[in-house]
């Protein structure tokens, strides 16, 4: 009971932020000012995440303090649980912050955009976050061809000077930087070994229900009675690390029908919002697509994004991103 009540909670608390962001953020000044809000913090983080790199310093609540790793030490963790929380929030909201520093002066535009990247390249993949590293690069791909081919060649060019001064004044940090990347990727294998597992006892709780869920939030319980059996000190929950068999498991068809109907209505609106879009700001648009795909992958990648509320004012930053775009095309066309 007590975990179906915290479940149900969340999905009030999810559902009305986005409400929130959808109903306020109904113009596009708006929406800018609110941006500005959101790069102050982006900035932030990355200062917190730089000092528990080079300094180890973490705040109190970080789970550097919990998980006894060789590497928890100097992984960034901002005012957020674990790293791949952190890395997460630095992937969604990169496009967001990338928009909002296009509207910088020009003297300052290029500096600021080159050094946000940088840095969020750094932290990402200090957080050896194997899909937090693959869609950022996906999402600053994206920004940069977006943006302008031209802004790119020199936000490129100056990308490059960055790397060669590692390379020539640094070479221990870009080893790194190598040696980091190349783990995340290659000595990560029991923890995917562990993911498995939990996929294939969720879908077997899933079809044990007949497609009808063990009710809202007792699928971790449910996972971990299947792991160890019934004798249970206390309700433990045990993360699914994928979302999707989290709600069928909780709720079955009729649970994840509301979310596969919202999913797909949104991303009709985005079509459509793409195919009216006749404005030069197309970077405004991109960022609604990318939210949307990195929570898709966040959405596996993290232990659950119920109670991830910076994952669903994301979510309706895009939507209302989406609805001022067929708004401001309405409006024109009257």
């Amino acid at each position: 009971m007590s975990a179906g009540l915290r479940y149900i909670y969340y999905i009030f608390e999810l559902s009305y932020l986005i409400f929130l962001a959808t109903y306020y953020l109904n113009s596009k000044k708006l929406f800018f000012l609110f941006s500005k809000i959101i790069t102050i913090i982006y900035v932030v983080q990355v200062f917190l995440g730089f000092l528990e790199v080079i300094a180890g310093f973490h705040l109190p609540q970080s789970g550097a303090f919990v998980y006894d790793t060789m590497t928890s030490a100097f992984q960034p963790t901002g005012l957020l649980f674990n790293t791949n929380d952190y890395a997460f929030f630095l992937v969604i909201f990169f496009p967001l912050v990338f928009w909002r520093l296009t509207y910088l002066r020009k003297p300052y535009r290029l500096i600021s955009l080159s050094v946000i990247s940088a840095c969020a390249t750094y932290l990402v993949i200090s957080t050896y976050s194997r899909l937090g590293l693959l869609i950022f690069g996906i999402a600053l791909l994206a920004v940069l061809i977006t943006y302008s081919r031209i802004w790119s060649v020199f936000i490129g060019a100056w990308s490059t000077l960055i790397v060669t001064s590692l390379l020539l004044f640094s070479p221990a940090l870009f080893s790194k930087i190598q040696d980091i990347v190349v783990a995340s990727f290659t000595e990560k294998g029991a923890s995917t070994s562990d993911r498995m597992e939990r996929y294939n006892t969720l879908w077997q709780i899933t079809k044990d229900t007949n497609l009808l869920g063990v009710g809202a939030g007792n699928a971790p319980i449910k996972l971990e009675q299947y792991r160890i059996g019934h004798a249970q000190v206390q309700e433990t929950i045990l993360a699914p690390h994928n979302f999707w068999l989290e709600v069928i498991t909780d709720g079955g068809f009729f649970g994840i029908f509301p979310i596969l109907f919202f999913i797909i209505l949104l991303g009709m609106s985005l079509y459509y919002a793409f195919v009216i879009q006749k404005e030069t700001d197309k970077l405004f648009l991109m960022m609604p697509i990318l939210i949307i795909i990195t929570f898709i992958i966040a959405a596996v990648a993290l232990s659950t994004v119920v109670d991830k509320r910076y994952l669903w004012i994301a979510i309706g930053m895009a939507v209302a991103a989406v609805n001022i775009t067929i708004n401001q095309r309405k409006e024109h066309s009257k």
